[in-house]
């Protein structure tokens, strides 16, 4: 049994942009639950990547390197 209901196109484009929002926060939780890895270089790959990033360096992971010296320095130590 279908039903028909009539809307304006503003009501039409209205619930569509919602629908596009909603769309893109279940895929941002999804992606918190599971933390996968979303295609590479993908904009999802990218905030993925930069949040991956971000918590490293509050966790104290990360490490400076402010001159040409430190950067070989660094690269001969690995």
């Amino acid at each position: 049994m279908a039903q028909t209901m009539t809307v304006s196109t503003e009501s039409f484009k209205k619930i569509i942009s919602r629908l596009d929002q909603l769309t893109r926060e279940v895929q941002t939780i999804k992606t918190r639950l599971f933390d996968n890895k979303p295609s590479y270089g993908s904009s999802e790959w990218w905030e993925w990547s930069d949040r991956k990033a971000l918590k490293s360096i509050r966790e104290g992971k990360g490490i400076k390197i402010h001159n040409k010296k430190e950067l070989d320095e660094f690269f001969q130590s690995l």
